[in-house]
């Protein structure tokens, strides 16, 4: 049988028996052997035959960031699990790294190695009820979009919430293509004390029907604990298909669009911040943003509140918990108070439908450079564009060429752009440049250069980067992928001709992102 083989795939997770190991992340590393069936591709030359790297890659990292688990036998069995729920993978190997591992001794690497097949999976989640696997996609299907509301109000819903999202965008067939701001709902028809809800609404294409989309999102359910004896009652996670495709439908099973959006703000007001233009069908439907409108503005004593709580919440750091909240002045256009109005009017100096903190109603370019002075330079940007694809609401489309950059004061570097279009704010994909260069231990210097329509000179999100105009290593691998590119309104390739050190670089290799040399 034919191997593809990913090697040192990072991410950071709180994996581990110790008390600490719960709370703190740390990092993991994967190194995975997919065994399969290549004579077809071979043939074809068509990605339909063989596996997305990038998937399976996206697969680990979902795995590493989901929740916790004791033992790395554990993380292993899991990572196996998603990785065999791809087709056409038959068996895999997964050894899990743990360089940091509490072990009081000097020592290297701690790492377990498991090998697990197909056949023996599927016997194994046919005695637990199908549990544990993903449904699968057909690769020749067409593109759905939906749009998916995610709640929860049990344990740390929060980081719950963000698991669930990297899960979604995780299933076969399947990409997250805009993450809303996270609001706090009262705990409205429960008993006294319940615990506030936190709501966010998510948006994605899929290759999935409806009916195994819903399949998927409920083992993501059950694998946080979700149990459905009382739906009335507190839960740890809550994931509902509010739209696919403006499809109507009155199936019991899956009634399309949900049949009780249209009175609910959790879900109205956040799916309006992140799509104003957006329209629910059916009898009590309509244009999303009027529905919001509407039920913050008659809102009252009978009517919980929904108070917006941040727009960067997927980054993971910390953020006020004041916000929008129903009755207050301007209700769906008031301004929050992290400085941003929401749900639909644009922040001052940014795109229309966009904030710094929260996130784009439409997809926006943006263009990051990558520098290294590290021996091991290009894994590790080859790990970042992954990392920084795999942001939910990210794509990259466009690399460039990998190119050496000469220093008379230190060592020499490397350095290479990407375009992607994303989602998230400025501030928000910062912070997340931010964490993915902190699990390369510094190696690795992560800057956002711009971001259409995006101006900003506040400390922690300066746009354009203010530098990157006399940077020879940031204009001219941004140059050879886009030779029509402009900063500030100046043709890349005039700045670059400026630049003081334009003979300090030279290009290396224009398809190194594939491994050759």
């Amino acid at each position: 049988m034919d191997t593809i083989t990913l090697t040192g795939v990072r991410a950071n997770g709180t994996h581990g028996v110790l008390d600490f190991e719960h709370e703190r992340a740390q990092p993991f590393v994967v190194d995975a052997t997919l065994h399969l069936d290549l004579a077809a591709a071979g043939r074809s030359d068509a990605l339909a035959d063989t596996v997305d790297y990038g998937r399976a890659a996206k697969a680990i990292v979902a795995v590493i960031e989901g929740a916790h688990v004791d033992l790395i036998e554990k993380l292993a069995q899991d990572i196996a699990d998603a990785l065999l729920a791809i087709d056409p993978i038959r068996t895999v190997d997964v050894t899990v790294h743990k360089p940091h591992a509490p072990i009081t001794v000097p020592f290297d690497d701690v790492a377990v190695t498991i090998t697990r097949s197909r056949a023996a999976a599927d016997a194994g989640n046919d005695a637990a009820g199908g549990a544990g696997t993903t449904a699968s996609a057909d690769a020749g299907a067409a593109t759905h979009h939906a749009v998916i509301a995610l709640g929860g109000n049990q344990g740390d819903v929060e980081a719950t919430l963000r698991d669930a999202v990297r899960r979604i965008d995780a299933l076969d067939g399947t990409q997250v293509t805009g993450v809303s701001p996270l609001y706090r709902t009262a705990a409205w028809g429960m008993a006294d004390g319940a615990p506030d809800f936190l709501n966010a609404v998510v948006e994605a294409t899929t290759t999935l029907d409806a009916r195994a989309l819903l399949a998927g999102l409920q083992r993501i359910e059950a694998d946080h604990g979700r149990t459905r004896e009382n739906h009335w009652a507190s839960r740890t996670l809550d994931l509902d298909i509010i739209d696919y495709d403006g499809i109507e439908s009155d199936d019991p099973d899956l009634t399309l669009p949900h049949p009780r959006a249209w009175q609910r703000a959790f879900v109205l007001v956040p799916w309006a911040a992140l799509d104003p233009h957006a329209d629910l069908r059916g009898m009590h439907g309509g244009p999303v943003n009027e529905l919001a409108e509407g039920m913050l503005a008659e809102a009252d004593g009978d009517e919980p509140p929904v108070e917006r709580l941040a727009g960067d919440w997927m980054s993971g750091t910390a953020h006020d918990d004041g916000g929008v909240r129903a009755g207050d002045a301007g209700a769906a256009g008031a301004a929050g108070s992290d400085g941003v109005v929401d749900p639909a009017a644009p922040a001052e100096g940014s795109a229309a439908g966009h904030d710094l903190a929260g996130g784009a109603t439409i997809p926006l370019k943006a263009v990051i450079s990558m520098d290294s002075t590290s021996t091991d330079a290009e894994h590790l940007f080859r790990e970042a564009i992954v990392a920084i694809d795999g942001l939910p609401g990210n794509q990259v489309d466009g690399i460039s060429p990998l190119y050496h950059v000469s220093s008379f004061d230190g060592p020499d570097a490397m350095s290479a752009v990407i375009q992607i279009e994303t989602r998230l704010g400025a501030r928000a994909l910062i912070a997340a440049l931010g964490a993915i260069e902190r699990t390369h231990d510094g190696g690795i210097d992560l800057d956002l250069v711009d971001m259409e329509h995006v101006t900003s000179d506040e400390p922690d999100c300066r746009v354009p980067w203010p530098s990157a105009r006399t940077h020879a290593s940031v204009l001219a691998p941004w140059m050879d992928m886009d030779p029509n590119a402009t900063l500030g309104g100046d043709p890349v390739s005039f700045l670059l001709a400026m630049a003081p050190d334009a003979g300090m670089v030279g290009q290396l290799s224009d398809n190194w992102i594939i491994g050759a040399k």
